[in-house]
């Protein structure tokens, strides 16, 4: 994993605080030096005894220093508290610190209120590649688990400092896509629904005639022509697939999903960008033509001629891999290691780009086109690639970072990250009223079962207008799927349950919405009460705040500064981690923690104004720390329910 960068927050500095005293104290006990890093990857909050706590003397233990206890004991009392740390223990082998609560609440209350600066730390482009679903079909919900996870790891990226490209790879020269043409030019059919499910139904129907060998001769000549460049057989797939991907977007939308660009491999091959690969490859002596033998006349990669590779790349099953087939043509890995030439800048950008559509709130997306302009470098020349791929083709994968280890390009290897995750299945099978291949597992259909579902919960528990029953139940929707989606590890296979995703009690997306929808009511109570929560923030923030050495002493108080002090660490970590569970987890946690919270602390019935406004603070600081989570997942804050 890419080394975590120190962030300047408070409970970053805190943990580098701690990471310091421990080192100390390490030496000073005698025993060998533990790194820095290491101590740092050490401490954690701690559940029972103390506010974080270290693990660091079962290391030690391990490297024959004695049992874990005894080592605690002995690093404990060599350590002198200072700074944010008022007290240190040693408990069943950890090492537990105590916070000066007064004093690390200032802090944590002071750096979220303050303004973000994401600029300070900038870590050059990531792309983000997420969807790529034929253009001839409706997303299913194992293309939405794709969506979201990309989508969630983009917005992570950004909120960490890189400079993130979200982008979809459009392959509209397979032969699914051409059979798809097929059945619009012969079928006979007009469209009469969404046009990506219509023309999902088209290729099934396709499909049944392929027993016909002249329907298959027809198809054949159909592909030979499609993929000649400027043949009206190839306007037609294209104009046909846009139009498709135009539907694909829409639901993209429905679900908060944005990107920035579209490569298409008409476009790819058109440009001629595997040729410009091999030529490197050649030149780096990366690849051999055998003349006799099993690989006779096929253009190859030797993986046995291969040393520096990392350990996770070592002892792949194949010998060699085929790059060129003795016919010609490229395999799928060749026309991979070429695009991603291109991702990492060694290969300069030959596209150009034009206007697809606007998105919703005014971003544009833009696409690579036969006309437009010259991208000139906008959106390649990245240091990073995540690639949302399910774990079918963790394999290709790893040959792929294989290929830039034979290039002695292993600075590119190590920046291709594949982000494998699992199948989805639905509890109760397909959704209500469906029938037909992927229909009752698309995308849409969950989502619009879901609307239904959440505006009867909604009806059911709050008194509300038409107009907000409506969009909160539109917003209720979305969140329970997504959080359903993203609360387990991405590796596991999820089976969705409506019972969970629509759980008002906990753990779940809705339960989040209603706890940010407390918070804000609390806040709009105070505010027609004439307590101007801006000017309370404005003095805390001056210094000039009667509550500003407010020690926020209760356990349910310090609680939520100490969950509210851990998003960004947190952040940092799910991002590096490529684990967006770890948002939800955090999330969840955080609004336990304000539920316990305003059950047991009377916000406006406090001992007096600094008390209140106090209060008041740490429930904004809340509201808006829930309201950045969430936004990461693509989740609407609701402000009232």
């Amino acid at each position: 994993m890419e080394r975590t960068e120190q962030n300047n927050n408070p409970y970053s500095k805190m943990k580098a605080l701690a990471a310091s005293l421990l080192g100390r104290a390490i030496e000073h006990s005698g025993y060998k030096k533990v790194g820095g890093e290491d101590l740092l990857q050490s401490i954690t909050p701690s559940k029972l005894i103390g506010d974080i706590s270290s693990s660091a003397a079962f290391r030690i233990a391990k490297d024959g220093g004695g049992s874990a206890e005894d080592v605690s004991k002995k690093i404990a009392s060599n350590i002198k508290p200072e700074g944010s740390i008022e007290k240190v223990s040693a408990e069943n082998g950890f090492v537990n610190f105590y916070l000066r609560r007064k004093d690390f609440a200032i802090e944590v209350i002071g750096h979220a209120l303050a303004p973000e600066d994401r600029g300070a730390r900038k870590r050059g482009r990531a792309i983000v590649e997420y969807i790529s679903v034929n253009p001839n079909k409706p997303w299913h919900v194992g293309h939405l688990r794709n969506a979201l996870l990309g989508n969630t790891v983009a917005n992570m990226y950004a909120a960490i400092g890189y400079d993130v490209t979200r982008q979809n790879y459009i392959d509209d020269l397979g032969l699914q896509v051409v059979e798809s043409l097929w059945g619009y030019i012969n079928l006979g059919r007009k469209p009469d629904k969404k046009f990506d499910h219509w023309l999902g139904e088209e290729y099934v129907e396709v499909n049944k005639r392929l027993s016909d060998d002249k329907v298959k001769e027809e198809i054949k000549k159909l592909l030979s022509s499609a993929e000649r460049n400027g043949s009206e057989e190839s306007k037609m797939l294209r104009d046909l697939s846009e139009r498709c991907v135009k539907a694909q977007y829409e639901t993209a939308f429905s679900f908060g999903i944005y990107q920035d660009v579209m490569v298409w491999e008409s476009d790819i091959v058109n440009a001629g960008l595997l040729q410009k690969a091999l030529d490197i490859l050649s030149s780096s002596g990366a690849i051999e033509k055998p003349k006799e033998g099993k690989y006779k006349d096929c253009i190859i990669m030797n993986l046995e001629k291969i040393n520096d590779v990392s350990e996770d790349l070592r002892g792949l099953k194949e010998s060699a891999k085929v790059l060129i087939r003795s016919d010609g043509t490229a395999t799928y890995v060749a026309k991979d290691i070429a695009f991603h030439m291109w991702k990492f800048g060694m290969i300069k950008d030959p596209f150009n780009y034009s206007l697809f559509l606007t998105q919703p709130g005014g971003a544009p997306l833009y696409t690579t086109s036969r006309s437009g302009a010259p991208g000139s470098g906008k959106f390649n020349n990245a240091l990073k690639s995540i690639n949302v791929i399910d774990a079918t083709q963790s394999y290709p994968q790893s040959v792929l970072r294989l290929a830039f280890s034979a290039m002695g390009r292993k600075d590119v290897a190590e920046g291709i990250v594949h982000l494998a995750y699992g199948q989805v299945e639905l509890e109760e099978g397909r959704l209500s009223g469906r029938s037909g291949n992927w229909s009752g597992f698309s995308a849409d259909d969950l989502l619009s079962e879901a609307k239904t579902k959440a505006r009867g919960l909604i009806t059911e528990r709050f008194k509300l207008s038409e107009e907000d029953r409506t969009r909160i139940s539109e917003e209720v929707a979305r969140s329970a799927i997504i959080f359903e989606f993203l609360k387990t590890s991405p590796e596991k296979k999820i089976i969705f349950s409506w019972s969970r995703a629509l759980n008002f009690e906990g753990n779940s997306g809705p339960y989040c919405q209603y706890m940010h929808a407390r918070a804000s009511r609390i806040i709009e109570t105070a505010e027609s009460g004439g307590v101007g929560v801006d000017r309370i923030r404005s003095a805390y923030i001056s210094g000039t705040a009667d509550n500003h050495d407010y020690g926020f002493d209760s356990e349910p108080e310090f609680a939520l500064i100490k969950r509210a002090a851990v998003l960004d660490e947190t952040i940092e970590k799910a991002a590096l981690e490529l684990r967006p569970n770890m948002i939800v987890e955090y999330l969840n946690s955080l609004s336990a923690a304000f539920a316990a919270f305003y059950e047991a602390i009377p916000v406006m019935k406090a001992h007096n104004a600094e008390e209140r406004d106090a209060r008041l603070l740490l429930t904004y600081v809340v509201k808006e720390t829930m309201r950045k989570a969430l936004g990461l997942l693509g989740i609407e804050a609701i402000g009232k329910m």
